[in-house]
């Protein structure tokens, strides 16, 4: 995420918009292809979009995509969006991870993973998304932020290649 998006995000939060508005708000943008476009789009005026957004889209956020599209940043939405996931979930003390892997895991190695990251971390809850990546070839890739645990077998012939390159 940009972190231009990670502002915007921060500023929805601040704003006191609620979950239930950019929800509301995602759904509307995903049932059609042209809105976002008519949104993005240099050729459309100001003008018009404050229109249509007036007219679609809930209360809380109307302000809010205005100053978006003002600033030509509409095709940022979605980065947004996900970013305000991430800010508001570190607000209510939840860590956000990500586990790439290509066996799924066990239950139990859910639960052991979540319990090394909340000790990690120093937090209570962990939010574990979990990804099927078979190019990995074996082994998992754990994601904290901008933090990256490698434990992939694609990770360590990497490595491997690397430190023989460089001799």
């Amino acid at each position: 995420m940009t972190q231009t998006a990670n502002n915007y995000a921060t500023v929805l939060l601040e704003l006191g918009v609620t979950r239930e508005a950019v929800d509301e708000t995602k759904e509307i943008l995903s049932l059609t292809q042209d809105l976002p476009k008519s949104l993005k789009s240099p050729v459309v005026s100001k003008q018009d979009k404050h229109k249509l957004i007036d007219r679609i889209f809930p209360e809380s956020m109307k302000n809010f995509l205005k100053v978006v599209c003002d600033y030509g940043e509409a095709d940022l939405l979605e980065e947004i969006f996900a970013a305000y996931d991430v800010v508001e979930a570190e607000k209510n003390g939840i860590l956000q991870a990500k586990l790439e892997y290509v066996l799924e895991p066990t239950e139990d190695e859910v639960a052991q993973m979540k319990a090394y990251l909340a000790k990690k971390y120093q937090k209570d809850k962990v939010a574990l998304a979990l990804e099927k990546k078979p190019e990995l070839i074996g082994g998992f890739v754990l994601r904290v932020g901008d933090i990256e645990e490698d434990y992939s077998m694609k990770g360590r012939l990497n490595r491997l290649e690397r430190r023989l390159a460089w001799r």
